[in-house]
């Protein structure tokens, strides 16, 4: 079998760009990967087909994904850089798509799985909103779609005013705010600036209301994009104790010294977990790796499409398995996206959780783009193993093309 052509595309997805990958070869079978890199779409896209260029990929074997990512990474001087990385992620999921048609299995298979009985669980994104009442509203929304694990990103930071649109436009925020929406905090807010405690109260109050309403009937992540300096997330984890079950990037993810203090702080308190990880770029980005070899953190969270595809995937999770550190990957993506998340929880020791935005509008992003949809509608918090051959799902070209591309000016500070 050789590779005829790599086709890659950007995809309007709402709010974001899908890069979607396809590798055609000579016996008909056509390998597909989606990646996301937000504010670097077009210089994805270019790294793919640079990629396919340099390495002189046409005409090579696909079903050699670990010797192609070999050859790609080490051939690329820029080894562990995202987009080089994301574009390498693109193509190496595409080959296991393509092997495993090809044999007639599911990718989880080829990598020794299922790991999990016959569902994965998943969680939803859930909108901050404007105030304690509107949140806790979004949470019942969530509840009745099914979902016991919800996500939010750092109310009061975010969510009061949504700035995604192609004209950089600014709008109220609707309940399908989740990111790249702006709060009462300023833009150039950085985690080395203070920070009212009054912010911090506020925030607090968000999550008080939510447990007043919802009770213990539901598990609360908030998601901090990394703003927070240690001293304000440790002030944080003690007032979030026993309303959040999880902190996600409190502080800059470089900062793994700031991580295990915080770790040990919520330990000694009896407060959320912390996790952290979604930037991490291979095995070999040895920095944020320590998190894990460190400890720093209870929950790994790397992206598949940003950190080198799912046999690096495989490898970070034993990397994480020998820590006792479990994996939820980070997934705030497209359709395709949780198709290839659902594959790799399958084939790992450690899963924990995968993550989705599960709202109504990805519901008919994946009616549109996928001729199977309903291989990743969840039900009541999992979605069903998938069994048919290679990623499970295939693409409705038709509905891609109807999705240009789009220029997003985002902010998510």
């Amino acid at each position: 079998m050789k590779i005829t052509e790599i086709d890659v595309r950007l995809v309007d997805a709402n709010f974001r760009n899908l890069i979607i990958t396809q590798i055609h070869t000579n016996k008909g079978i056509t390998g597909a990967s989606e990646v996301v890199t937000k504010r670097f779409d077009d210089a994805t896209m270019h790294a793919v087909r640079n990629l396919t260029e340099n390495i002189a990929l046409v005409g090579k074997d696909p079903r050699q994904p670990a010797l192609h990512f070999e050859r790609m990474y080490r051939d690329n001087q820029w080894t562990i850089g995202t987009i080089a990385v994301t574009a390498i992620s693109a193509i190496e999921m595409a080959m296991w798509d393509i092997k495993g048609k090809e044999i007639g299995r599911p990718i989880y298979e080829l990598f020794g799985g299922p790991t999990f009985e016959d569902k994965i669980p998943v969680y939803c994104h859930v909108p901050g909103g404007s105030s304690p009442t509107e949140f806790a509203d979004n949470i019942t929304s969530a509840r009745q779609r099914g979902y016991r694990v919800m996500k939010t990103t750092l109310p009061v930071y975010y969510g009061q005013v949504k700035r995604v649109s192609h004209d950089g436009s600014e709008y109220e925020a609707s309940g399908a705010a989740y990111s790249g929406t702006k709060g009462k905090v300023d833009g150039s807010q950085n985690e080395h600036q203070w920070i009212s405690s009054q912010i911090i109260e506020e925030i607090i109050e968000y999550f008080q209301y939510a447990r007043q309403i919802h009770g213990k009937n539901i598990e609360l992540w908030v998601d901090c994009h990394a703003r927070l300096s240690s001293a304000t997330a440790i002030k944080l984890v003690h007032g979030l104790k026993g309303l959040v079950d999880l902190i996600e990037e409190p502080v800059p993810p470089e900062d793994i010294s700031g991580l295990q203090i915080l770790k040990q702080a919520s330990y000694v308190c009896g407060g959320p977990k912390i996790a952290a990880g979604e930037r991490t770029a291979t095995i070999y980005d040895r920095n944020m790796l320590q998190m894990v070899t460190k400890q720093a953190i209870d929950i790994f969270q790397p992206d598949l499409g940003n950190s080198g595809g799912f046999g690096q995937f495989h490898e970070l999770a034993g990397v994480a398995a020998m820590n006792n550190v479990a994996l939820a990957p980070h997934n705030p993506n497209g359709p395709l996206s949780v198709a290839q998340g659902l594959q790799a929880m399958a084939f790992i020791r450690n899963g924990h959780i995968l993550e989705t935005v599960g709202n109504q509008q990805e519901t008919q992003l994946a009616e549109e783009i996928l001729k199977n949809p309903q291989v990743i509608q969840s039900q009541d918090g999992y979605i069903n193993l998938p069994t048919t051959p290679g990623l499970g799902v295939e693409l409705n070209l038709a509905g891609i093309l109807d999705r240009p591309f789009k220029r997003y000016y985002q902010t998510t500070r």
